[in-house]
C-alpha cells in the first residue's frame, strides 16, 4: 500500500481509539472526536489520492508539482469548510474536537517510521 495511504489508515486507527477512549468522559466527547475525524480524514484521502495519482514521466515534473500544489489548496479548503460545517450543525465538544484534529495532524509525523518498513 502507498505510503500516503498508508498515513490514512494510521489516522483512521488513531481517530477510532481516541473516540472510544473519549466515550469515558461521554457520548458528546465520543461523538466530537469522530467529527474531527472526518474534517482531518475526509480531506486527507483526497490528497493520497492525488499523490498517488500523479504518476510523474521525465520533463512533466513541473506539471506534477502544479497539480500536487492544487491537491494540497484543496485539501486546505476543504478541511477549513468541513470544519465550518461540523461547527455550525453538529457544535461538537470543543477539546475533543480540537485534541483529535491535533493528534491527526501529528500522525504525519510518523511518515519516516512508516516508509521504513
Amino acid at each position: 500500500m502507498p505510503l500516503p495511504f498508508q498515513m490514512v489508515v494510521v489516522q483512521g486507527v488513531v481517530a477510532v481509539t481516541i473516540a472510544v477512549l473519549l466515550l469515558v468522559f461521554g457520548r458528546a466527547y465520543a461523538l466530537a472526536s469522530l467529527a474531527a475525524a472526518v474534517v482531518v480524514i475526509l480531506p486527507g484521502s483526497y490528497f493520497a489520492w492525488r499523490v498517488v495519482a500523479t504518476n510523474a514521466t521525465r520533463g512533466e515534473e513541473v506539471n506534477a508539482a502544479r497539480r500536487l500544489l492544487g491537491g494540497s489548496v484543496a485539501k486546505l479548503l476543504s478541511t477549513f469548510g468541513l470544519l465550518v460545517v461540523a461547527f455550525a450543525w453538529l457544535r461538537p465538544a470543543p477539546v475533543a474536537f480540537f485534541a483529535t484534529m491535533i493528534v491527526l495532524q501529528a500522525v504525519y509525523w510518523l511518515a519516516p517510521l512508516l516508509e521504513r518498513r
